[in-house]
C-alpha cells in the first residue's frame, strides 16, 4: 500500500536509469545484482568496477552491496527522527538499489577511479539508510537533515554536494533544484572577493606543503627503497602533471629522445634557430575511449627543455634501483611455482605491443620497508608500486606505525602532518601553463585531453592573472587609462568575464552601431557602473554613494540584473532558506504581538524578490520599473 502513495518518477529519471543500464550491459555485465535479505550480493554476482572503467588496477573494486547502514539508522533514531521515515528491513529498497547502480555506472562512464566510485556508493548507501523516500523524491531538506547528523568527513559532504549537482543537471528529482544549505556546504563555487583570489583554489596544493614536498624529493636522500620509489613518483608528478595512475604505469623505457635536422640544409636544427634534440615521455593515458582493463592506450608528452634534465634524472634513479627486481620478476613468469603475490599480468597496447608488469618502471619488493638486499631471491614477491604507498607518503592515508614523507624527512620548522593530494599537482601544472599564457590547445594536447573545455576546468588563475594577457585594441587608448577602473572593466568586457551584464551588452551594441572608439568611450564614462554582488550584477554607479540598500538587490531594485551564474543562485537559495526561517519565526508569534504583521509582510516581500531572481532570465533587468534606491529620498516635510 505504501508504494501506491509514492509519486511517479519523472521521465528524465527513467531515462537516466535506462542509459546507465545500457552502458553496463554494453560493457558485458548483468544489470541485476542478486542480493541476500541483508543486501549482500550473491557470490560472484557483484560488479567488477574495473570492467566499467577500463581500469588497469590489479585488485577489483565492487559495489559492496545495498545493506541498510545500521550505524546511520542508530544515529537517526538518537537524533529523534521518526522510525516511520527510515527504510524497512535490512536491505535498501529496489528502487534505491537501481539508482545507486545507475550513479555508479554514470561515474564509471566518466572513467572515474574504481576505488573512488566504490567509496561514493558507500556514502550513497549511508544517505539512503536515513530516508525511505524514492530517489526521485529527494529534496534539499533530506540532504540537510542527513548532513546535520554531524558527519565530520569531508568526503561525505563532497559526495552529497556532487549528488545534488547530478540530480539538478539531469532533473532526477521532482524537487529540483536540490541545493543543500550553503552554510554547511563545501566545495561549491564561491565569489572571489579580490582580484588576487584564486578560482577554486582549494583544488591546488597547499603552498607550504608543496614547497616542503619539493624540497624533500629533490634535496633529501631516500633512506629506504619504498621512499626512493615515492621520491621518483612525486618528482614526475610535479614535472609532468600526469595523473597518479599514469605515472605509476610508466614503462621502464619511457624516455624518448629525438634528434632534429633541417631537411633543407642538412644542419642540426639548433644551427638554424630550432632545437636539435627533444625529449618526450611515453605513458599510457587514462580516461580514453579505446582503453580496456587489459589494453593500454599509448601516448607521449613532450618534456619542456627546462625539465628534461630533472625528468631524466628521476627516471634513471628509479631504473637503477629496480633493475634487479625487474630481472627476477621476468624470470618468475617462467618459474614453475612463482610467488602468488608477484604481479605477472600482461597487457596489450594500442601500438600493437605486449607489456608485462615487469616492464613497468616503479617496482617494489612486497612487504619490504628497507633498502633492497644485494641479491633478490627468485621466490620474492615483486609488484608495481601501489597507489596506497604513494598516498601514505603524501600523508593522505598513513597506517599505524608509519609516517609520511613530511614526518620522516620534513624540516623541524614545518608541520609533520602536512597532506597533499597527487591530483592537485595536475591542477597546479595546468594553472601554471595558463598563467604563462601557453595556448589552451597546447595545454589540452599536453595532458592528452579530448577537448579544450576540460583544460579550463583545471584553470585556477586569479582574475588578475586571467586579465593580465588581455590586450585592448588601439581604439581604447584614447579614452581608457591603463591601470584604472575603466581599464579593468574594459578587459573584463573584452575577455567575456563580464558575462551578459548590462554594461557588456550596451558596449557590444554601441560597437555594432558605431565603432570601437565610441564603445570604449562609453566604457570609460560608465566603468563604475558595473559591479558583481553576491546575488547578480548591479549596473548602478557607486562613485558618489555606497549601495543604499546594502546589496539587497532583490528588494525591487531597478539596477539589479540576474546573472544566472551557479554561485549567485547558491547565494540566493541560501538567502531564501534564511528568509523562510525568519518568516516562520514571526508567524509563530501570537497574533496580537506588536510588529508581527510588519515582520511577516517584510519577509514575504523579500521572499517574492528572491523567488523572482531565481526564476529570471540572465542578463535582463529584473525590476525595470522598480525603485531607484540611489535617488535621494523625498523630504516629507517640504
Amino acid at each position: 500500500m505504501e508504494a501506491e502513495t509514492r509519486s511517479v518518477a519523472p521521465s528524465s529519471y527513467n531515462d537516466f536509469i535506462a542509459a546507465s543500464r545500457r552502458f553496463v550491459e554494453y560493457k558485458g555485465l548483468q544489470w541485476d545484482i542478486p542480493v541476500t535479505e541483508d543486501g549482500t550480493p550473491l557470490p560472484g554476482r557483484d560488479w567488477d568496477l574495473r570492467v566499467l572503467t577500463d581500469s588497469h588496477a590489479r585488485n577489483a573494486s565492487r559495489t559492496n552491496g545495498f545493506a541498510v547502514d545500521v550505524e546511520i539508522r542508530k544515529a537517526c533514531l538518537a537524533a529523534g527522527w521518526s522510525e516511520a521515515r527510515l527504510p524497512d528491513g535490512a536491505a535498501l529498497d529496489e528502487r534505491v538499489q537501481s539508482f545507486i547502480k545507475a550513479v555508479i555506472a554514470f561515474r564509471c562512464k566518466e572513467a572515474q577511479n574504481p576505488r573512488v566510485t566504490r567509496h561514493l556508493a558507500l556514502i550513497l548507501r549511508k544517505f539512503f539508510s536515513s530516508t525511505n523516500k524514492a530517489p526521485w523524491e529527494i529534496s534539499a531538506e533530506d540532504l540537510n537533515r542527513f548532513l546535520q547528523l554531524g558527519h565530520k568527513q569531508d568526503k561525505i559532504w563532497d559526495a552529497l554536494l556532487w549528488l545534488a549537482k547530478l540530480m539538478n543537471a539531469h532533473l532526477l528529482s521532482v524537487a529540483c533544484p536540490v541545493e543543500p544549505d550553503t552554510d554547511n556546504s563545501r566545495g561549491l563555487k564561491k565569489l572571489g572577493k579580490r582580484l588576487t583570489e584564486r578560482k577554486e583554489g582549494q583544488k591546488l596544493p597547499e603552498i607550504e606543503a608543496f614547497y616542503e614536498l619539493a624540497r624533500i624529493v629533490f634535496q633529501e636522500t631516500p633512506r629506504t627503497h619504498p621512499d626512493l620509489i615515492r621520491f621518483g613518483v612525486v618528482r614526475l608528478l610535479i614535472l609532468t602533471g600526469l595523473r597518479l595512475n599514469e605515472v605509476l604505469m610508466l614503462p621502464a623505457d619511457c624516455l624518448r629522445w629525438e634528434d632534429h635536422v633541417d631537411v633543407v640544409t642538412g644542419r642540426t636544427a639548433s644551427e638554424v634557430g630550432g632545437l636539435s634534440r627533444t625529449l618526450s615521455l611515453r605513458y599510457f593515458g587514462e580516461k580514453r575511449e579505446e582503453g580496456a582493463p587489459d589494453i593500454l592506450v599509448e601516448d607521449h608528452q613532450q618534456v619542456p627543455e627546462r625539465f628534461q634534465a630533472a625528468v631524466t634524472e628521476a627516471v634513471e634513479m628509479v631504473l637503477a634501483a629496480t633493475t634487479e627486481l625487474r630481472r627476477v620478476l621476468k624470470l618468475q613468469r617462467h618459474s614453475p611455482a612463482p610467488n602468488p603475490a608477484s604481479d605477472l599480468r600482461t597487457f596489450k597496447t594500442t601500438a600493437g605491443t605486449t607489456l608485462e608488469a615487469a616492464d613497468l618502471l616503479f617496482l617494489v619488493l612486497y612487504g619490504h620497508r628497507q633498502l633492497l638486499p644485494n641479491v633478490i631471491e627468485l621466490g620474492a614477491a615483486i609488484a608495481p608500486v601501489s597507489h596506497l604507498t604513494i598516498y601514505a607518503g603524501l600523508g593522505i592515508s598513513v597506517s599505524a606505525g608509519s609516517s609520511s614523507l613530511f614526518g620522516r624527512y620534513g624540516s623541524s620548522k614545518v608541520d609533520p602532518n602536512f597532506k597533499l593530494r597527487p591530483h592537485s599537482l595536475r591542477h597546479l601544472m595546468n594553472t601554471e601553463l595558463f598563467r604563462l599564457n601557453v595556448a589552451d590547445t597546447v595545454i589540452t594536447n599536453h595532458f592528452g585531453r579530448q577537448s579544450v573545455a576540460q583544460s579550463y576546468e583545471y584553470d585556477h588563475r586569479t582574475l588578475s592573472e586571467r586579465l593580465a594577457f588581455v590586450r585592448l585594441p588601439d581604439a581604447a587608448s584614447a579614452t581608457v587609462v591603463p591601470g584604472g577602473p575603466a581599464d579593468l572593466v574594459a578587459r573584463m568586457v573584452v575577455s567575456g568575464q563580464a558575462g551578459d551584464s548590462n554594461i557588456a551588452r550596451t558596449f557590444r551594441k554601441i560597437q555594432e552601431e558605431h565603432d570601437d572608439e565610441v564603445a570604449f568611450a562609453y566604457l570609460a564614462a560608465n566603468s563604475d557602473g558595473f559591479h558583481v554582488t553576491p546575488y547578480g550584477y548591479c549596473v548602478n554607479s557607486f562613485s558618489l554613494n555606497p549601495c543604499a540598500r546594502h546589496l539587497k538587490c532583490f528588494d525591487e531594485c531597478r539596477h539589479f540584473v540576474p546573472s544566472g551564474r551557479a554561485e549567485h543562485r547558491v547565494s540566493l537559495s541560501a538567502l531564501k532558506t534564511k528568509l523562510q526561517q525568519m518568516r516562520d519565526v514571526a508567524m509563530q508569534k501570537p497574533a496580537k504581538t506588536v510588529g508581527r504583521a510588519n515582520q511577516v509582510a517584510h519577509a514575504q516581500r523579500l521572499l517574492a524578490g528572491v523567488d523572482a531572481a531565481l526564476l529570471a532570465q540572465p542578463g535582463e533587468a529584473l525590476f525595470p520599473d522598480g525603485i531607484d534606491h540611489s535617488a535621494l529620498p523625498k523630504d516629507i516635510f517640504q
